[in-house]
Parts: structure tokens; sequence; C-alpha cells
């Protein structure tokens, strides 16, 4: 079995963020695979955090303070993985990111590539 940990940093832009989760759940993944989700909302003032929970109630947010900005967010997402899981992949994404349906898929392919 491969463990992936999807990284986001977030900050008032719900939609995109909604957007973003929505690709990621629909991901065709292989059966072997499993994909958790590390959030960092970092002061969001527009709901996302609470969009989120009623949506996605498997992603772990983690709660900034607003002052963490997209790397160390990021930073405290991976924190937040490492402690729960060692990881066989870690998945830095911009809540922005549209992702296609078979992204991880392809990603999986390309490192049994580079090996």
């Amino acid at each position: 079995m491969k463990h992936i940990a999807a990284l986001l940093t977030v900050y008032n832009r719900k939609e995109k963020t909604i957007k973003c989760l929505e690709n990621l759940y629909a991901q065709k993944t292989p059966t072997d695979v499993s994909l958790d989700i590390y959030l960092t909302d970092d002061g969001c003032t527009d709901g996302t955090p609470e969009s989120i929970r009623a949506n996605f109630p498997n992603v772990n947010i983690i709660q900034g303070n607003g002052k963490l900005y997209w790397n160390r967010g990021m930073w405290e997402a991976w924190q937040a993985a490492i402690k729960i899981r060692n990881y066989d992949y870690y998945l830095w994404l911009n809540d922005d990111t549209f992702t296609y349906h078979n992204m991880i898929e392809s990603l999986l392919e390309v490192s049994k590539k580079k090996k």
C-alpha cells in the first residue's frame, strides 16, 4: 500500500479551495493507494474551513495564525502529516490548482520510471 499526503495552505479562496478538494477526491487512484489531505487554514474569514468541514470531513485542518503565508502554512501541514504516518509521497498543492482526474495515477507512473 502506498500512502500519499496532499498538503495545502488556504486563505479566503473558498470557491477555489472547494473545487480543488472536489478534484482531489475525484482522483482515479490505484486500489493500493491511500490519499490523506492536510490543509492549513491561515486565518480564513470567508467560511472556508466551515465549508471544508461540512463537505470534506476527512480533511485534516491545521489552524494557522494568519501570518504563515503559503510556505510556512505548507510546512505546518507537512509537520502535521509526518506525525500521523511516514507517507511515501507528499503532494504540495496550491488551493487554486485544477487537477485532472488521473493526476495521481500519472505521477505514480512517472515516479516508478525514475527509480
